[in-house]
């Protein structure tokens, strides 16, 4: 008797979640209002962030190497200003063991910044797949 109480609480549980999504939606948005400006625009309903594996893609179809590391990171000034809203930072490590930082648009995964010694040597050869 002591597991039917114990299986009906997070069965409820569950069964409350669509209505506190619904709640939570009527209120709007369940940030403050001094939150950072790059934040702005998550209300837009079209603001929809390439996956990481999408963004390594973008990364391999003009650039040999291994993705060493990812994060997401907010836009710096000059970015901002051109309209974009978050950053996928990515190093990536070329054959000749040399690292490349790369900065792609979270949005539009256009290509914002590409640095780093050996940057010609691992530049893909030909046209774009």
């Amino acid at each position: 008797m002591n597991r039917m109480r114990i299986l009906s609480l997070p069965l409820a549980a569950v069964l409350a979640l669509p209505a506190l999504a619904e709640e939570r939606h009527d209120r709007g948005p369940p940030w403050p209002e001094d939150w950072a400006p790059e934040f702005e625009s998550l209300e837009r309903r079209d603001l929809r962030i390439l996956p990481l594996h999408r963004a390594a893609e973008i990364v391999a179809e003009r650039f040999r190497g291994r993705l060493i590391a990812a994060r997401i990171v907010p836009p710096r000034a000059e970015e901002r200003a051109r309209g974009v809203v978050l950053v996928h930072e990515l190093r990536l490590l070329t054959p000749k063991r040399d690292v490349l930082l790369i900065r792609l648009d979270a949005h539009r995964g256009d290509f914002l910044e590409v640095a780093g010694a050996g940057l010609t040597d691992a530049r893909r050869k030909g046209p774009k797949p």
